[in-house]
């Protein structure tokens, strides 16, 4: 089977993280496999070429840009795959148009629970894209719920509920050492109480309900000797630093920028903090539970659901640093974290396996059948 996937972005994320997780399992499973992006920064690249997958890149130069259409069409036409699968809307949108009158099945995904795009006709281009699709993969329940609440008859037929995978492997096995190593680099003393969360500074991440959480949590307990890293970049870093600098708390945030050593971040890390107002899912969940970090998360879109009702983590409402604040000292208790990241391992390794969510995305291809428009 040929598969040729489309996504908005060749850069890391969660959407693009998972595609990475899919695209390997699919090539190992016997599949050939192409994938094209709009744009970004080629972080995924190297790593595909090296697994055997053909890259393209489409040099949008902003949306709207005309040309990833026609090229889209001439991919099609030499690769041909049996499938094609979007990943975002942008990347929905062009592949939509490249496919009129072609017979090439579409997936489509949604990796999170908002509109199509900010604009008065979104919901029927929205729609448009979603009637060329055979099935429409949502990555969690709350994303499920979303669209069929804009959508009805044969378009809310089309939802397929299919969450992320994660192999946790490479987070039960980071060693003490490299652990301690990144506590020094960052200047972290052993006996420090290291909060952190590794995002995009961006507004979906509410990250000054974060910092002003923390600075909350420091006036309440003073006796604790604690510290915020963030790890991640974004436009909004400078008020974000300048926020901290007002509340007195920015000699206790470590700013890291970005890194791709996750797993050694999520073990330096004693809980992983997550202040999104939206998550399609919130990957950066999973890989912190497999690192067995306890959680503190908004009670929003599908954290719950990743996060379950079993102990692994402790959920507030959004936009409430003190309520954070109070969840942080809730989990102080070491005993308490210990065990709460062993539910949220176990958690990983019974409903988030890698292998089924590959499988499942390799069964809903096979069900899919040619169609024309």
């Amino acid at each position: 089977m040929k598969v040729l996937h489309v996504a908005t972005t060749n850069a890391r994320g969660g959407a693009e993280n998972h595609l990475a997780d899919l695209i390997a399992g699919q090539l190992a499973r016997g599949l050939e496999v192409q994938c094209a992006f709009l744009k970004g920064d080629g972080y995924w690249t190297e790593t595909f070429e090296a697994q055997e997958c053909k890259v393209h890149n489409l040099g949008m130069r902003a949306y709207g840009d005309p040309r990833p259409v026609a090229t889209l069409k001439r991919i099609l036409s030499g690769f041909g795959p049996d499938i094609v699968h979007a990943h975002l809307p942008p990347a929905e949108l062009y592949m939509r148009l490249a496919l009129m009158g072609r017979t090439e099945p579409l997936v489509i995904s949604k990796h999170n629970d908002q509109t199509f795009y900010r604009g008065n006709v979104d919901i029927f281009v929205e729609r448009w894209c979603a009637a060329r699709a055979t099935t429409v993969i949502c990555i969690s329940q709350a994303v499920q719920r979303f669209f069929a609440a804009r959508w009805s008859g044969d378009l809310g037929r089309r939802l397929s509920v299919l969450r992320y995978g994660l192999d946790p492997a490479p987070y039960t096995l980071v060693d003490d050492q490299a652990r301690a190593a990144l506590r020094h680099e960052w200047g972290v003393s052993p006996e420090a109480l290291l909060f952190g969360t590794v995002a995009r500074l961006v507004p979906q991440k509410s990250l000054h309900t974060l910092i002003t959480a923390f600075s909350h949590f420091r006036k309440r307990r003073p006796d604790v000797e604690a510290r915020l890293v963030m790890v991640g970049r974004g436009p909004l870093e400078a008020s974000l630093r300048s926020l901290a600098e007002q509340l007195g708390v920015s000699n206790e945030i470590i700013w890291a920028g970005f890194r791709t050593d996750i797993p050694v971040v999520m073990n330096a890390m004693d809980v992983f903090v997550l202040s999104s107002i939206f998550e399609g899912f919130g990957l950066v969940l999973l890989e912190a539970m497999a690192a067995s970090r306890p959680i503190v998360a908004t009670r929003v879109s599908a954290i719950p659901e990743v996060v379950g009702d079993g102990g692994a983590g402790v959920l507030v409402r959004p936009e409430t640093p003190d309520d954070m604040a109070m969840a942080m000292i809730d989990i102080l208790s070491p005993d308490r974290r210990r065990d709460m990241g062993q539910l949220g391992l176990q958690r990983v390794q019974e409903h988030f396996r890698l292998d089924d969510m590959i499988d499942a995305t390799v069964k809903i291809y096979n069900g899919c059948s040619r169609r024309v428009t």
